[in-house]
């Protein structure tokens, strides 16, 4: 770690009262591995922590801004939010790396293996920040941070094809499409995790990201074109 957690704070609009929570907040596995015996506490835990707080803030403040939307729109629109391009984002506004502690070899990766360490780490700083503060304050953070995206909500193309594969295959065939994850490959914080899509029975399609999520989304839109276009017999 090179800069001063208290910059962080700043960034943050909070001091935290139990200063620990915050460096555990920031400390990566890597960094206790390469420090046994020393006694420290990696984020883990507290990503845990976070990634549901995240959910849950930004669920309530859409379930207030959007009373008109039904469940599935609500839903569309807080994986928009929370999904790990926008967590690196928030990352990257609050120059997230240079505040955490990461072991030797990871200090080294290319700036696509530092930016998903520090977009996950995002989870571990709202966990800590709702242990050192309460829900209100963190919720209060999650907005702040997620402002420019929440703002960019109702011009943001949300496509889901895992829905619009579904749609046509029950119209065109009266199928449903089945998912299954094939193949995952990578180190754990960049991991590369293929899906492949089969309709009665038949593998359509597959596709590769970082996540099942992402993958399973990519995959539908790859079996989409390929069944509209009619290259799958």
């Amino acid at each position: 770690m090179e800069r001063p957690i208290e910059e962080l704070e700043v960034r943050l609009g909070i001091t935290f009262k139990n200063k620990e929570l915050l460096k555990e907040a920031l400390t990566h596995s890597s960094y206790r591995l390469s420090h046994r015996g020393e006694n420290i506490t990696d984020n883990e835990r507290l990503e845990f922590l976070g990634d549901a707080l995240l959910n849950l803030c930004i669920s309530l403040y859409l379930y207030e801004k959007f009373p008109e939307d039904r469940e599935g729109e609500l839903t569309k629109k807080r994986s928009y939010l929370v999904c790990r391009e926008r967590l690196i984002k928030v990352a990257e506004s609050l120059n997230l790396w240079e505040y955490m502690y990461v072991g030797r070899r990871e200090r080294t990766l290319d700036e696509r293996g530092k930016k998903n360490i520090a977009g996950r780490t995002v989870e571990a700083l709202i966990g800590a920040i709702f242990l050192d503060q309460g829900l209100e304050k963190t919720c209060e953070v999650v907005k702040r941070l997620f402002l420019p995206y929440i703002r960019s909500l109702r011009s943001a193309i949300i496509t889901d094809y895992k829905t619009k594969l579904q749609e046509f295959l029950q119209k065109t065939l009266g199928e449903v499409p089945h998912y299954e994850v094939t193949r995952i490959s990578g180190p754990a914080h960049l991991p590369e995790i293929e899906v492949a899509v089969s309709v009665g029975g038949k593998v359509i399609a597959k596709a590769k990201g970082t996540s099942r999520k992402e993958a399973e989304n990519l995959v539908a839109k790859k079996a989409l074109y390929k069944l509209k276009k009619g290259q799958v017999s």
